[in-house]
């Protein structure tokens, strides 16, 4: 069937007894109830997930709510780091924070985070600010498209709710695994002024500072207005700055001081050794290739950027009449942030032997190892290198994130409201390199002296970058009176002459922009009464534009005959727009009392890419007061995002899994396959994912005081658009693409390179995959004690149990069971103590994360002496963070709050080369943040 006409329709028990006996999550599973945020005059209750106003807040779906209170309570500087701890949000790597940042392709964009629920992916995840859509980063995460949280300042934030299931037929079509709205503050009269300082307990400074205003007031009768002005700063943490972390499990053994072999005569590798002055003898080694330095690239890796932002919200109300206002809100979010990965390595690297700087030692090494008579005798010929530029890779990067919305809102006949608003929102993104990016040519060319001191050129050697390689001719600066330029690859590559850095390096200037342009109405209220009650309905419609441009730099765009214009760098590319409007309508229809049943459904054309029906049914029954019962189904059609529709060429590595392609590695299974410098390159013949999803639960309250939800849910997600290296090298074998010899693959052009049976190199195209299903239970609890003299408790616990997650990148792929494995814990709870009394507040919280099965390499276990023949296992992971407050005065207070109280470190991860896992686990430890807030 064609895209376009494409149509889907249809109907660790331990750890949680320790939870239990204390806490709940400072994210609450509760049913979520909302004020309408567009007049402050009235007190109108919309439902999460409903569009309809006025129905019960315990629905037919489950929703979750994290307000104002939860979010000054947890003592966070950013509102990822509330939402990573929601267990709905957990799991593969799919919600990410700016700790995974940095400027690799494998990294998460510089600056950047985004929510994931249920593992699905951000891109499937429908991202909503006060219930309309928000613009998309410029730069995508690899070619995933994300709406950034960091833009969004944390002051400005009253509540996020989140709808963990499909929600395509009530918000969007590309709401496959739910919703994250973003609620913003809105109506405030008077001045608040807070101020918070935090840093950890290690010894090292990764102290943060934020400050924040917000001022509203009411003008006159019809008008009131509010701003938020919010600033924070953070400084950065690296991987060296914790024990666990501080050294690789697998130091690099491309070193600063570079293995050298001509490929010809010499059989290893040889370096400067440790007696000669070279390479440090802790450092030293010899390994199948031979002689090697190697570095611990832990060294120089960022765990958390250097961040600062500066963000607002300017809100304005106008009250028309009694039944009529204009309401406006303009947010507005500045970041600046840097990101540092390890330095970047070169392979086979060309040098040219007659180099003045070669160090005699290690001349006399590989005449030695050559058997060479005299190193003259390599004149003319090429000595390769393998080592590792001495700078880490740094980017910085500034975003300036803002979007404007207008409406109106107000009473028709009866009980019937509208609404109808213009939305207009961007995102500007810049990156530019600060060290260690290194144009690749112009390295070649001052290790083979084709680079005069004056910047001339001259031919001494014919230089094939797509190699890399290079033939001798023979033509010198000195010919004609000038002097060469030289770059000194020895003596760990400390001392260049004057004129080789500036050379070298590139800021590499990349820009994105993105913007979104919609207008959205809807009208809302009773259609008929029914014998049960009213008839309920909502009807509206959405017309959205959206654009991508991600230019890269011309110096980092890769071509056919330069692969990979800057050493070991990713450029990427998108250039996209679309045309996309839908037409939605629902219904709440009280069957009999205490059975409620609620119908949706939405239609979505995209251009480019067809029209699609998405419907929902859920229904809530209530046989007795304290027993409810609920069940909903619905569908989704998620459109390729525009970093994946618009995606060129994108420079990326990958090593080669023999285990899980033997074919890649001359049909050796225990292989070390090849480390490869790949890429990722677009299809213009994507189609659609589809979904569908389908839960229900129970809901029970023998008191007031005490509630308890038990939730299952099973989502089917199929045609994943994306990238599985491992299934796209089976189906090249296979004969589905291109596979040919060494240096014959186009820049560009999907396939394979393979050299004597082994992949050497690969072009990945992103595609359309198979399928990803999940299913699992979520478990809430939440208990209110009045204590009395000793003041009043809640008490909550929220849980989360994957029990599948299977995922078949294609026919050619089996199917994988990720619940529990590398980086995918099956098991998630977060529960806290509250507890107040007078103007005291307080809190315990703890979250838990259950162990999975570690991925390490063959080559770490041999690193570390372990044995390759036994299956290991990350440890579970239990932290706690408290909190405690006083109020001295109305609205009033200082508060202290200390996530990881005690101070645990996060389990050892052999698969990771972080040494832990970065997106399940905390890294930096005890963390302390004084704040004190002063409403006037």
């Amino acid at each position: 069937m064609s895209n376009q006409s494409k149509i889907r329709r249809g109907a660790s028990g331990t750890a949680a007894l320790l939870l239990a006996g204390i806490s709940t999550p400072v994210l609450a599973q509760t049913a979520a109830s909302t004020e309408d945020t567009a007049s402050p005059d009235e007190d109108v209750i919309v439902v999460t997930g409903s569009r309809i106003e006025g129905l019960p807040s315990d629905g037919p779906v489950q929703t979750i709510s994290v307000d104002r209170e939860d979010i000054v309570e947890s003592g966070a500087g950013t509102i990822i780091e509330v939402l990573q701890d929601l267990p709905v949000a957990s799991g593969g790597g799919a919600t990410f924070s700016t700790a995974t940042a940095g400027p690799l392709s494998s990294d998460t964009p510089v600056g950047a985070s985004a929510v994931s629920l249920r593992g699905l992916g951000a891109s499937s995840t429908l991202t909503l600010i006060n219930g309309r859509r928000a613009q998309i980063s410029a730069f995508a995460r690899g070619q995933e498209s994300f709406i950034d949280a960091s833009s969004i300042p944390l002051a400005a934030v009253e509540r996020v709710e989140v709808l963990p299931s499909g929600a395509s037929a009530i918000y969007g079509a590309d709401a496959v695994a739910g919703v994250v709205n973003y609620v913003l503050r809105n109506d405030f009269e008077g001045i608040e002024l807070s101020a918070s300082y935090g840093n950890s307990t290690a010894g090292t400074d990764e102290g943060r500072y934020n400050l924040t205003a917000v001022a509203g007031a009411r003008i006159g009768d019809r008008n009131s207005v509010m701003l938020v002005v919010d600033y924070f700063k953070r400084n950065p943490f690296f991987l060296r700055d914790r024990e666990i972390s501080r050294e690789s499990f697998r130091p690099s053994q491309q070193g600063f001081y570079p293995s050298f072999n001509d490929l010809f005569f010499q059989f290893f590798d040889q370096t400067e050794e440790p007696a000669d002055g070279g390479c440090a003898a802790d450092d030293f080694g010899f390994g199948n290739f031979g002689e090697f330095c190697e570095v611990n690239t832990n060294a120089f890796v960022s765990v958390q950027d250097r961040l600062e932002t500066i963000g607002g919200l300017f809100t304005h109300q106008f009250k028309i009449s009694d039944s009529l206002t204009w309401y406006n809100d303009v947010l507005y979010s500045r970041v600046e942030s840097r990101g540092v990965s390890s330095p970047a390595n070169f392979s086979r690297a060309p040098i040219d032997p007659e180099n003045p700087f070669w160090p005699a030692a290690l001349q006399a090494d590989i005449v030695e190892e050559g058997g060479v008579g005299d190193f003259s005798d390599y004149f003319g010929f090429p000595i390769f290198a393998w080592g590792k530029i001495p700078e880490p890779r740094a980017v910085e990067v500034e975003s300036d994130s803002y979007r404007i919305t207008s409406g109106l809102r107000g009473d028709l006949a009866g009980d019937w409201r509208f609404d109808a608003a213009f939305l207009f929102g961007g995102n500007d993104r810049v990156q530019r390199g600060v060290s260690g990016l290194v144009i690749a040519q112009n390295f070649y060319d001052l290790n083979l002296g084709n680079i005069c001191t004056d910047g001339s050129r001259v031919e001494r050697w014919d230089v094939d970058l797509a190699r890399p390689t290079a033939d001798f001719i023979g033509d010198t600066c000195e010919d004609d009176g000038r002097t060469t330029l030289w770059y000194n690859p020895f003596g760990g590559q400390t001392a260049q002459e004057d004129g080789v850095a500036e050379l070298l390096g590139t800021e590499a200037e990349r820009s994105g922009k993105s913007r979104l342009y919609a207008f959205d109405a809807s009208v809302n209220g009773t259609l008929l009464e029914m014998p049960a009650g009213p008839l309920k309905a909502a009807f509206g419609g959405e017309f959205r534009r959206e654009t991508l441009r991600d230019t890269p730099s011309g110096v980092a765009v890769a071509t056919i005959d330069n692969p990979e214009p800057i050493l070991g760098f990713s450029s990427t590319s998108a250039e996209a727009d679309r045309n996309s409007w839908s037409l939605f309508g629902e219904l709440y229809v009280p069957l009999a009392q205490g059975l409620d049943l609620q119908l949706a459904g939405r239609f979505d054309d995209f251009e480019g890419f067809g029209s699609d029906f998405n419907p929902k049914i859920a229904a809530r029954w209530e046989p007795v007061d304290w027993l409810a019962l609920r069940a909903n189904y619905s569908t989704s059609f998620r459109a390729p995002s525009l970093a994946q529709s618009g995606a060129g060429v994108l420079l990326s590595s990958y090593r080669v899994d023999c285990e899980a392609t033997p074919g890649a590695c001359d049909g050796d299974p225990t292989g070390d396959g090849e480390a490869l410098l790949s890429e990722d390159v677009g299809n213009p013949a994507l189609g659609a994912e589809n979904a569908r999803s389908f839960g229900g639960g129970v809901m029970i309250t023998p008191s007031p005081d005490i509630e308890l939800q038990v939730d299952y849910w099973n989502i089917r997600h199929e045609d994943l658009v994306g990238i599985d290296e491992d299934d796209f090298i089976r189906r090249a074998l296979a004969g589905e693409f291109a596979v040919v010899g060494d240096g014959e693959l186009l820049t560009g052009t999907p396939g394979l390179e393979v050299t004597n049976g082994f992949v050497t190199d690969a072009h990945f195209q992103i595609t359309n995959l198979g399928f990803q299903k999940t299913d699992g239970i979520d478990f809430a609890y939440t208990h209110r004690l009045g204590g009395g003299d000793a003041g009043d408790f809640t008490f909550r616990l929220d849980a989360t149990r994957i029990l599948n997650f299977e995922r078949k990148a294609s026919e050619a792929s089996p199917v994988e069971q990720l619940a529990g494995d590398y980086v995918y814990p099956d098991f998630i709870a977060s529960g806290k103590l509250r507890w107040r009394k007078d103007a005291w507040r307080a809190s315990l919280s703890g979250h838990y994360k259950t162990g999975y099965r570690d991925d390490p390499s063959d080559r770490t276990l041999e690193a570390l002496g372990l044995p390759l023949d036994r299956e290991y296992e990350v440890d579970d992971y239990l932290t706690f963070d408290l909190s405690v407050s006083y109020d001295f005065a109305e609205d009033s207070f200082i508060q202290l709050a200390v996530r990881n109280i005690l101070d645990e470190d996060p389990p050892r991860v052999l698969g990771s080369s972080s040494n832990v896992d970065l997106f399940n686990h905390d890294l930096i430890g005890r963390y302390a943040t004084l704040r004190v807030t002063k409403r006037f």
